[in-house]
């Protein structure tokens, strides 16, 4: 088993987040949680750190807008080295405005700063995912993807909730074209509004989050999920870390009815009670997540384990750890 790495993670700096308005917050996006869960699954097994530096400029086209990607591909263009980059305005057509404005056409939010260099390090974070997933097509073997940026709330032409390009589905893109049937399996604490988007007969959508309506993606409240293969369910606001990895086991255990070759799991570990990021808490504790390793490891297909979410630097190594040493106690690598 490998753990792969985007080089040029480290690119993207964001400095503060205005989501909860102004005066805002040092913003947690930042490069060392990377570290700290490399750390930790190194210490549950010492596989190799594949280091991507490789860009994926085109291969993005395969699931997002061209008038979307052109347009992240743009606006670094337009910054100098500390600037950072929200839309000024936010309308459905912003085409015949200046670049700078165009922003508000693919983001609805105010927490995800576009830096001088973090389309490089988005492009990076997709071809990470990309590379992993051409490893396992070859190999056979399951893989560690250590995506930053993360990608589920990106979508076909949306950028937001710290995400740009959707590293899941690029990967299950690869998958598909290999003719390989996958399901995409997000434990993330927020539902990834920007995965159900992609979700398909060929590679679909399976969710366990917090409510949406107060939580972010922060959906309508009358939202429906009309994609037939989307399954979102919801986690109850204050359950214990034991009713949560039974929430996972039943998640898995519905996914899984119909026979899938390749599972990839969309993995945050901004479920851990602590997490800052939790607008309604649970109470999963860094030991829940050796539970979880477990529930993944038994699976008999190869799991592409897909970093999200995860920002209580204090114990996200910890948390990492466990998880590792509970997937590979079952899998064999």
């Amino acid at each position: 088993m490998k753990y792969f790495y985007p080089f040029f993670q480290n690119l993207h700096n964001p400095t503060v987040d205005l989501s909860d308005g102004l005066p805002g917050y040092k913003h947690l996006e930042v490069s060392s949680r990377v570290e700290l869960v490399l750390t930790g699954i190194l210490r549950a097994y010492k596989g190799e750190v594949v280091k991507v530096k490789s860009l994926a400029d085109n291969e993005v086209l395969a699931i997002h807008e061209r008038k979307y990607v052109d347009f992240l591909l743009a606006i670094p263009k337009e910054l100098n080295k500390k600037d950072e980059y929200i839309p000024p305005i936010f309308r459905n057509d912003l085409s015949e405005a200046p670049l700078y404005f165009q922003g508000g056409m693919y983001c609805d939010e105010i927490g995800t700063p576009i830096g001088k260099e973090s389309v490089k390090a988005a492009l990076n974070s997709a071809a990470t995912a990309i590379k992993a997933a051409k490893y396992m097509l070859e190999e056979h073997k399951s893989a560690f993807v250590l995506t930053r940026p993360p990608g589920h709330h990106a979508g076909k032409s949306r950028y937001g909730g710290y995400c740009f390009f959707n590293n899941a589905y690029l990967a299950a893109n690869e998958f598909n074209k290999a003719n390989k049937s996958v399901v995409v399996l997000d434990i993330d604490y927020h539902m990834g509004d920007g995965s159900l988007e992609f979700a398909s007969k060929e590679a679909p959508y399976y969710s366990l989050h917090a409510n949406t309506s107060r939580n972010y993606p922060y959906m309508d409240a009358d939202f429906k999920n009309e994609n037939t293969y989307v399954t979102l369910k919801e986690f109850a606001t204050g359950i214990s870390g034991d009713v949560y990895v039974k929430n996972v086991k039943e998640l898995v255990a519905d996914a899984l009815q119909e026979k899938r070759d390749v599972v990839i799991l969309s993995l945050g570990f901004d479920t851990l009670g602590t997490d800052y990021t939790q607008d309604e808490y649970i109470y999963v504790k860094p030991e829940n997540f050796t539970s979880i390793g477990e529930i993944f490891g038994v699976l008999e297909q190869e799991v592409m384990i897909l970093l999200e979410g995860g920002y209580d630097a204090e114990f996200l190594e910890l948390c990492a750890y466990n998880f590792m040493s509970g997937f590979l106690s079952k899998k064999v690598i």
